[in-house]
């Protein structure tokens, strides 16, 4: 890392875990660049909340087709970038019978073209400060999970790109992980995917660790703290963020 504010682009930075990841990276001495698709005054109002130390700039732009400009603005707005982070996943909920080829490329587009393409495009950056990268998973990427027919499979292809961007970027010193967690207690699925909330209580039920579900909160320390030197010889994993659950389904 830079021995000044280490200074990251969260992708999908307005909402739910990129928020808090925001937030997080902030309160942790992060400059930060927040690429959102639509959310702009989320993304605007999220600026505000953050330390007047914090240079904060957003980015405009879906993953799918925009990676190497959220990029290249978020290096303009910041000088340089020492992470990348993206949580951003498109809402397609339903068996993958019921999916259309529609559904899952655009599930693909995002959440495996997506990463693999924003990692390439700040790879010049990452080498030069020895940076890192971590996308976010699920727990539908290796088991199932009727309401993620699209997403589960394309989950699980982002996993085997973590790996190999790991193994391919190593010798520079670029580090690339991911992060893995369960149903999230998150108000926000009310919103977007209101079939999900009744499997909430029951999973919250089976999780050893306190009954409780992971907040974004939690998951967005799990995300800074990859980021950080305190994993500096930690590379191409998947760290699962689930209380104990897995252990049990």
């Amino acid at each position: 890392m830079t021995e000044t504010r280490p200074r990251t682009l969260v992708v999908g930075g307005s909402r739910g875990v990129g928020r808090a990841t925001v937030l997080e990276l902030a309160g942790r001495g992060h400059d930060v660049a927040i690429a959102y698709t639509k959310a702009a005054e989320q993304a605007s109002a999220l600026v505000d909340e953050l330390p007047p130390e914090c240079t904060a700039v957003t980015v405009a732009g879906d993953i799918a087709v925009d990676g190497e400009r959220i990029v290249s603005e978020a290096v303009e707005g910041l000088g340089g970038l020492d992470g990348v982070v993206v949580t951003a996943v498109p809402v397609i909920i339903g068996p993958l019978l019921k999916a259309t080829r529609a559904d899952i490329d655009r599930c693909y587009d995002v959440v495996v073209h997506g990463f693999r393409e924003v990692v390439v495009a700040a790879k010049p950056h990452l080498e030069r400060t020895g940076g890192s990268a971590v996308a976010v998973s699920s727990l539908g990427a290796d088991r199932y999970a009727g309401y993620y027919g699209a997403l589960g499979p394309a989950k699980a292809a982002l996993e085997t790109v973590v790996r190999y961007l790991a193994v391919e970027l190593g010798r520079t010193g670029v580090r690339v992980n991911g992060v893995s967690p369960c149903l999230i207690d998150d108000p926000q699925h009310f919103e977007d995917a209101p079939d999900v909330m009744r499997f909430l209580e029951a999973t919250a039920k089976r999780t050893p660790l306190n009954r409780r579900l992971a907040t974004p909160a939690d998951v967005a320390r799990v995300i800074a703290a990859l980021l950080g030197p305190d994993f500096g010889s930690v590379t191409g994993q998947i760290i699962t963020i689930d209380g104990g659950y897995g252990l049990l389904a």
